[in-house]
């Protein structure tokens, strides 16, 4: 029984090892602990890459080298935990054919236990998933490739789930959609950072691609932004819809492209063809066998092209019937093979027919990766206007070589190439290139030293000389004095000076005629020096220029203190006045003059004296001034003399009465205290044509509809407030025509109540005339004296000299004062220039950052040199930098100083103030001298306007210097104002804003 037991054990033994051997599944049996091999299949042998003989074999002795990954110790750790372990996928190679394969293997470990529950070994088996492996590795593979293509691509993907509202997107795709990398996408932020301007566009699209008639196709470009809301790229998206059975979209899933560059290079080449259909010359673009394919909006213009059709047609058929052969056997032939062609052809205009004369760039187009023609492209010039400024430039030559001054053209080292007909002949030059010599031989040899030092250096360094210099007669010597102008020749295009330029006039008839006319005057001065009667000359502006002896003998004044207005201080101080407007009214209406007043002779007798004045023209009917005589009348009966002055005076006050009464002709009107007009007398009737009632209750009418408003809001503002109520505007007259009246009106007040208001308007529109007409004079007649009056100073200062070389002192010091006067004149002209600038809104500011104490002290410092008397006393306190004129600055501040020292000549001190206050720098000026009247300080900064008085009339000037001081201070956004106790001083003020908010105060 026991023998059949131990047979069925043996039997159940050898089919288990049967069962094991033969098992596809590696399987191995380790008994104990040290892991006796007891079982060990072939499948799990070709693992170990051993034979049959591993059966009792201790585990760890046969194999050592799975000790490394981990075995002996996963199998100890089994055996004595008694839990099982596995091990997935571990890799093992093996021998197949020869060769060494890689196998993969999940190993999984049990314990085995008794009944006892002990371990007495360890089953180890063995999967193969080497082809699950293989297979998982294939498909990393293949995503990876399909990642790689999408990375080269620069392609970014995403998925979404319309049901489920998930979002798939990959990195590319969130950095291009304006997420980062590491943010969770969520449904509702897909269109976060998509441009507001494509947003409505993006949500059409999508919608489009959800409903099956489309097939679910979805294709659109859009922009993306950054967190600030600035554009960050331009993206293409491409995907598809996928539907359910019920035609519901499932999924959703594409590609995002980043074509930004695309887009912007697109932009550029939009701008690029702007900039080309922009540039005046023709630009076209063709094929290689000539046939136009593009040509910008140039061409269309001057060839006359109606149409793109009509544009697009052979190249040949742009040219001139004429031109067709060089095109075809030249001009494409050259281009083709040697890549560029150029020169002058003719165009034809498409209506016209006209032949159009350009030059012409052609050039073969060449593919910049293979090298090869891809097309020809041409730009043309139009050659008209040159052509035109060509024959323009042969009439000036003509006009140069016609001319009667001296003219030369020579290259910047002064070789002459060229002298017009004049110049050779008043230099004797015969043969046709006897001119062609250095400068140098043009002039005297006593010249060349100013050439060298003067000449020539003024010139490259200023681009011009002008001045006096003796020419050479080329024939007999002989020296001849012109006036030279001599100036740089400049390239067009480069600006670099590529020549000269002269111009000279010939000064031989001018020096004789000088000669004669001093000859001339110096015997008219003998003549009237002798005349008993005193006899003088005014020139157009009312200056005196000229008084015979007689008149210096009585009033023992010198001659040189008599000229400009200096005369009349040999009057008594109470004739001045009368006999100084006397005398400029008769002037300004050109009439015959005549006053009488009182001098004081040099040995102190009081005499009086009658004088008078022609007015004299010249040929042109122009007036020049005046020419007169002054006559002792002191021997005449004192009586007559007195009834005389009398009658004369009663006529005058007489006179004036009437021409007050006489220009009275105003239209009167008086109006309610509510502000209603009732009342126009007949001068309004006469003026619109209607009755007075009916003016007063459309008179608002009349008046012009861009002044209306104005005029409405100072009328009713008088009225509320009770101030005088002043307007200017155009009123239409009966015959429907505008002119301007300027209305005033004043309240009647009883009892500190208005009871009625009176009111006028007076017809200014001749007068707004005259004031553009005077200023157009003023401007004209400044501009115009400025050169002549530079001339006469330049001529006296070199009269000056030469007096003082030989040593006419008394002399020079005449011509010295002559000077001082020639400036005084200059700044009046000055003065007369700036004020037309204003009236006329040209006056230019040139503005800069400038210390202003600094500014202030060299301008105070300069007038310091200019007065021995005055002391000019600083008073600064820090200003800082300010933004603004310096010139026009400097010029206010010479203006208030010089007027303050010429206003208190007994005293001997000006002070300068300046302050920094409330976001302005503050100067003030103040002197000790007459002081101004309080109801007259609100009128100094007028045009023309002088305070009257007993002295103020013994000060010189026009009137202008403060008038021009505030404008400027105006026009920079300031304020001016004067405080003056009359007999006590002035202290005149201005102030500039400094915006320290948006100030820049650069170093330096």
């Amino acid at each position: 029984m026991n023998n059949n037991a131990g047979l069925h054990q043996q039997l159940n033994e050898d089919i288990f090892r049967i069962l094991f051997r033969e098992s596809p599944t590696p399987i191995a049996l380790y008994v104990g602990k040290t892991m006796e091999i007891r079982i060990a299949n072939k499948a799990m042998t070709d693992i170990w890459g051993k034979g049959d003989d591993v059966i009792g074999h201790n585990y760890f002795d046969l194999l050592p080298e799975f000790e490394e990954p981990g075995f002996h110790a996963i199998l100890s750790n089994v055996y004595d935990n008694g839990t099982a372990y596995k091990w997935k996928e571990q890799r093992v190679d093996l021998m197949v054919n020869d060769k060494l394969e890689e196998f993969y293997f999940n190993f999984i470990f049990k314990p085995l236990h008794n009944d006892d529950g002990k371990v007495w070994g360890v089953l180890n088996t063995a999967t193969d998933v080497t082809e699950l492996v293989n297979t998982r590795k294939k498909l990393v593979e293949s995503e990876q490739r399909a990642q790689f293509a999408l990375q080269a691509a620069e392609l970014g993907t995403w998925d979404l789930n319309p049901r489920l509202q998930t979002a798939t997107w990959d990195d590319r795709c969130k950095e291009l959609c304006g997420f980062r990398k590491d943010d969770e996408i969520k449904y509702d932020d897909l269109l976060k950072f998509v441009h507001p301007e494509d947003e409505q566009r993006l949500r059409t699209a999508v919608m489009q691609a959800y409903d099956p008639v489309s097939n679910g196709n979805y294709d659109i470009i859009v922009r993306t932004v950054d967190d600030t809301g600035h554009l960050k790229y331009w993206i293409h998206l491409k995907g598809r819809a996928y539907f359910n059975d019920n035609h519901e979209p499932i999924r959703f899933a594409g590609t995002v492209q980043d074509i930004t560059r695309e887009i912007l290079d697109k932009q550029e080449q939009q701008k690029l063809i702007a900039l080309i259909d922009k540039t005046a010359d023709v630009v076209a673009v063709g094929s290689m066998d000539g046939s136009v394919t593009y040509i910008n909006k140039t061409a269309y213009t001057i060839l006359g092209i109606g149409s793109t059709k009509e544009a697009l047609k052979p190249g040949v058929e742009y040219f001139a019937d004429h031109e067709a052969d060089k095109v075809n056997n030249e001009i494409n032939p050259a281009v083709q093979q040697y890549g560029k062609w150029e020169g002058e052809m003719h165009y034809r205009h498409f209506k016209t027919g006209e032949n159009i004369p350009v030059y012409v760039n052609c050039f073969r187009i060449d593919d910049p990766l293979n090298g090869l023609p891809i097309g020809m492209a041409s730009v043309a010039r139009d050659l008209r206007p040159e052509k035109a400024a060509r024959n323009e430039q042969y009439k000036l030559l003509s006009l140069i070589n016609h001319t009667s001054d001296f003219v030369s053209l020579s290259n910047l080292d002064g070789n002459v190439t060229y002298v017009n007909t004049a110049g050779r002949k008043m230099l004797g030059i015969k043969g046709a290139n006897e001119h062609r010599r250095h400068n140098s031989e043009y002039l005297m040899p006593d010249e060349l030293d100013k050439l060298r030092d003067k000449v020539n250096p003024i010139l490259m360094k200023h681009g011009k000389w002008s001045g006096e210099v003796l020419y050479r007669h080329f024939q007999t010597g002989e020296a001849i004095p012109v006036y030279g102008t001599t100036m740089l020749v400049y390239d067009a295009v480069t600006g670099l000076p590529q020549g000269r330029a002269s111009i000279a006039r010939d000064l031989r008839r001018e020096i004789a005629d000088k000669k004669a006319l001093t000859d001339s005057e110096r015997l008219l001065k003998n003549i009237t020096n002798a005349s008993p009667t005193v006899l003088w000359m005014a020139d157009a502006q009312g200056n005196i220029t000229y008084v015979n002896q007689t008149w210096v003998d009585w009033t023992g004044i010198k001659y040189e203190d008599n000229m400009g207005a200096g005369w009349i201080n040999a009057l008594l101080e109470e004739d001045r006045t009368r006999a100084g407007e006397k005398f400029l009214a008769d002037l300004n209406a050109r009439r015959f003059y005549e006053v009488d007043f009182r001098i004081t002779r040099r040995d102190g007798e009081i005499r009086w004296c009658i004088a008078t004045g022609n007015p004299q023209y010249n040929e042109q009917g122009e007036f020049t001034g005046y020419i007169g005589a002054c006559t002792d009348v002191t021997d005449k009966t004192l009586a007559e003399s007195e009834v005389k002055l009398r009658n004369r005076e009663l006529n005058n006050q007489i006179r004036q009465f009437e021409f007050v009464t006489g220009f009275m002709p105003v239209q009167l009107w008086t109006a309610r205290t509510d502000g209603q007009v009732d009342y126009f007398n007949q001068r309004a009737v006469d003026y619109f044509g209607a009755q007075a009632n009916e003016i007063a209750a459309s008179w608002l009418n009349a008046i012009h509809p861009d002044d209306r408003d104005a005029c409405v809001e100072a009328w009713n503002y008088a009225v509320n407030t009770g101030n005088v109520y002043q307007c200017e505007f155009r009123l239409k007259d009966k015959d429907q025509n505008y002119k301007w009246h300027l209305s005033r009106a004043l309240p009647f007040i009883i009892d500190g109540k208005i009871i009625k208001w009176f009111g006028t308007n007076t017809d200014i529109d001749e007068q707004k005339q005259l004031q553009r007409q005077k200023d157009d004079f003023l401007g004209i007649a400044s501009h115009e004296l400025k050169t002549p009056v530079t001339s006469i100073k330049a001529y006296a200062q070199v009269l000056g000299a030469m007096l003082t070389k030989e040593g006419e002192q008394k002399k020079a010091e005449m011509v010295l004062r002559m000077d001082a006067q020639i400036n005084r004149l200059t700044n009046l002209i000055g003065d007369l220039l700036d004020v037309t600038k204003i009236n006329s809104g040209r006056l230019q500011f040139n503005k800069i950052w400038f210390d202003f104490n600094e500014t202030l002290q060299e301008t105070v410092e300069d007038l310091q040199h200019t007065t021995q008397k005055h002391k000019l006393i600083q008073n600064f306190t820090p200003t800082g930098r300010i933004y603004s004129d310096k010139d026009r600055v400097s010029q206010v501040i010479t203006n208030l100083i010089t007027n303050a020292i010429k206003y208190s000549p007994h005293t001997d001190t000006i002070i300068i103030n300046t302050r920094r206050e409330n976001n302005e720098v503050i100067v003030c000026v103040q002197d000790f001298g007459i002081g101004i009247p309080e109801d007259k300080k609100d009128r100094v900064f007028e045009q023309f306007y002088r305070v009257s008085g007993n002295k103020q009339h013994t000060f010189p000037g026009l009137g202008l210097g403060l008038y021009i001081s505030s404008e400027i201070i105006k026009r920079e956004g300031g304020r001016m104002w004067v405080n003056s106790i009359e007999g006590k001083g002035s202290t005149f003020c201005f102030a500039l804003p400094v915006d320290d908010t948006n100030s820049y105060s650069p170093v330096g």
